[in-house]
């Protein structure tokens, strides 16, 4: 193992700690308190499945006769008349 960060750099370039494929040794003092060992994920299986539910979405809107913007301004529409539901947009 040789990439090793003090606990507040690492705290620090965490997204970059992320994004390399080597483990880090996290130290604290100069003694070795953790290890991050990064996890790479196939992406391919996730943008097919993104890309099946936008097809499954675009055959449903055109099923029931909605345009994306038609949709879209029924969800705010339904969004503004009960503020209390959280929808996330």
């Amino acid at each position: 193992m040789s990439v090793s960060a003090g606990v507040r750099d690492f705290r620090q370039g965490l997204a970059g700690y992320i994004d390399q494929d080597e483990p880090v040794a996290v130290t604290r003092h100069g003694q070795t308190v953790g290890l991050f060992i990064p996890v790479r994920r196939d992406r391919t299986a996730d943008v097919a499945a993104y890309a099946a539910a936008a097809k499954k979405a675009r055959a449903l809107l055109a099923s029931l006769g909605l345009s994306e913007d038609e949709a879209v301004a029924e969800f705010r529409s339904l969004r503004d008349a009960d503020p209390g539901v959280n929808v996330g947009m």
